[in-house]
């Protein structure tokens, strides 16, 4: 029997469908009862000190309000009262990614988990903080941690769903949302990241049913509205689409993953002067994030600038090794610079690592290697 944190609720989501993860810090401290083991010893775990708990529970009120000195003092008081309240401990680590100090969030995180490894929101403040960094691998394997602990906790399984996509594997993510969606039907978030995987699935009906439930329980939830562009984008109605994804963008400017979605949208319109324009201060907001690098060698690509979309394919790929649409787009460059046989080399590599669910582009991977010479 492990340890668990009761599961926060979710603040703004993060990722394709979502723009940012506020993670909630557990308010109650859990005491677990004694356990007898074999040998007939038994063992209690220890409560923690009464005065620490109510400091803890006012820094979560405090940060809950945005009140970030107040909460960092409410949890160092809570940690001088006892040194081995771990729910503190993540509560600082929260206090500093707000404050955009990632080092010290993730000093934090880590030592709320020596503290208590069962931790289970620990363990997602950590996979919130590694997928921020692009080390997608490392914040499943966090967020696979706190499901461990908790299986029902939303949120893990909202960003678990959320890294499967970004890691391709699309399957993967919906298996984790439909579980989630069964769940928690009143999630409007769930229905919204749902759509979005559906959409990338292929099946644009399903999805749009899913983006409808979403926007039924919350009208103005930016994700559904993103998933809704994501849906028209594929279906080639990219007007309504650019559309859509104004509108997520109004709820929330500060998404990256809008804002390069509404460039993408704003290419495959042929508008490549905005769609640069749009990608022009996203390096330096997402330096890690590989889809920026990827869209900004789209973007390159489409005006011609051969040599700038293969480094910048180069870029992507350096900050994520299986990326099959970078790779792609890689091969192409390198075809426009005349470098067939690196080219068709790339290609190749690309049909052996793109999924099924990439049908139009592996038949286009397929025709360009039997009609270009080597």
């Amino acid at each position: 029997m492990k340890n668990g944190a009761a599961c926060g609720g979710l603040g703004k989501p993060l990722g394709p469908w979502t723009s940012g993860l506020t993670v909630a810090i557990v308010v109650a401290v859990v005491v677990m009862s004694a356990m007898v083991s074999a040998a007939g010893c038994a063992t209690a775990r220890r409560r923690p000190h009464p005065s620490a708990v109510a400091l803890q529970a006012a820094g979560v009120e405090a940060i809950g309000r945005g009140e970030l000195e107040s909460a960092a003092g409410h949890f160092a008081l809570a940690l001088e009262y006892d040194p081995h309240l771990a729910e503190a401990e993540s509560g600082l680590g929260l206090v500093a990614l707000r404050r955009g100090d990632t080092a010290r969030a993730e000093e934090d995180f880590r030592a709320a988990l020596a503290l208590n490894e069962d931790l289970a929101e620990a363990h997602l403040n950590l996979a919130d903080l590694l997928m921020r960094r692009g080390a997608d691998e490392n914040a499943l394997a966090e967020a696979r941690a706190a499901l461990a602990i908790d299986p029902g906790y939303a949120d893990a399984r909202l960003l678990a769903g959320e890294l499967l996509l970004r890691l391709g594997r699309t399957s993967d993510a919906h298996w984790e949302l439909e579980k989630l969606c069964a769940a928690f039907p009143r999630r409007a978030d769930a229905h919204a990241a749902n759509a979005l995987v559906l959409a990338r699935l292929g099946r644009p009906v399903a999805a749009s049913e899913q983006a409808d439930m979403a926007l039924a329980i919350d009208p103005g939830l930016a994700a559904a509205h993103r998933a809704r562009a994501e849906i028209l984008q594929r279906t080639g109605e990219l007007e309504e689409a650019a559309r859509e994804i104004e509108l997520a963008i109004a709820s929330n400017p500060g998404s990256v993953e809008d804002r390069l979605t509404l460039a993408t949208i704003l290419a495959a319109r042929g508008m490549w002067p905005q769609a640069a324009r749009a990608l022009a201060d996203l390096v330096s907001a997402a330096p890690r994030q590989p889809e920026v690098r990827f869209v900004m060698a789209f973007v390159a690509l489409g005006r011609g600038q051969a040599t700038a979309a293969l480094q910048d394919a180069d870029d992507a790929l350096a900050l994520r090794a299986h990326y099959p649409e970078a790779r792609l787009i890689r091969a192409s460059a390198l075809l426009q610079l005349g470098r067939a046989d690196e080219g068709h080399q790339e290609i190749e590599r690309f049909l052996g690592e793109a999924p099924a669910t990439m049908v139009t582009e592996r038949a286009q991977a397929q025709k360009t290697l039997a009609a270009v010479p080597r």
